[in-house]
């Protein structure tokens, strides 16, 4: 497909030029994502530095739980890329619905030392809101690099697919993967916050008949646990 020209009539039809209308609109709606996605870095970060000793409890009696030494080795000595990834999904799950023992909410520390931290409005809610939408799983049914993604739930065979417009998660993705993401409502639209479990095609089947059983409360926990034996095994 050819690129725009910013000069050139906006295909969406209202007569403006493309940078005074999509062009403008959609380098906005990248703006207001990155905002919000770096109040979440500094959330995640403040949290961290400030309570590392009950996180560092509550990752091995809730994060790690179940895994043996060779699997804890495992996540510790998984590629540099992944584990990346596993520390996003790690303080991500903690801030949406973990509890810090002697302290509580994770989220609600944040959210009273808000200006400490130099969160605005719209980042405390954006990070309110990780508590109120939960990891799901997903595969991409439509991929389109650079611009936008389709999802599917694939526990709820009745769900409508979710576009998603993201630039840079677009060109991660390729259509038929799977994935446990938390899907946020934004004024833009629906995006996806950071965290992100791949699971391979071949244990796809056995996950969604492990969440079919688990409650809500415990859908994410489960999720999270059988990602962390993928990393163990270096799957």
């Amino acid at each position: 497909m050819a690129r725009i020209q910013r000069n050139a009539p906006c295909p969406c039809g209202s007569g403006k030029k493309y940078k005074k209308c999509c062009l403008l609109r959609e380098r906005e709606q990248q703006a207001s994502a990155l905002s919000r996605r770096e109040g979440v870095q500094k959330a995640l970060a403040w949290i961290h530095a400030r309570y590392r000793e009950p996180i560092d409890a509550w990752v091995d009696k809730v994060w790690l739980a179940g895994l043996s030494e060779e699997q804890r080795r495992g996540i510790a000595t998984a590629d540099p890329r992944i584990r990346s990834v596993h520390d996003i999904n790690l303080l991500e799950l903690l801030v949406a619905e973990g509890e810090l023992e002697g302290y509580g909410s994770p989220l609600r520390l944040i959210l009273e030392r808000r200006e400490e931290i130099g969160l605005d409005d719209v980042q405390c809610a954006y990070l309110s809101g990780l508590a109120e939408f939960p990891l799901r799983l997903y595969r991409i049914e439509a991929c389109v690099p650079g611009d936008s993604f389709t999802v599917r739930d694939c526990l709820d065979g009745e769900a409508a697919p979710v576009t998603l417009q993201d630039a840079y998660a677009s060109r991660m993705f390729e259509e038929g993967d799977v994935l446990g993401l938390r899907l946020l409502r934004t004024q833009e639209g629906w995006e996806a916050t950071g965290a992100m479990y791949h699971i391979p095609e071949a244990y796809v089947a056995d996950l969604v008949d492990v969440l079919r059983e688990a409650d809500d409360e415990a859908f994410s926990r489960t999720l999270a646990h059988r990602w962390l034996e993928l990393v163990a095994a270096h799957v």
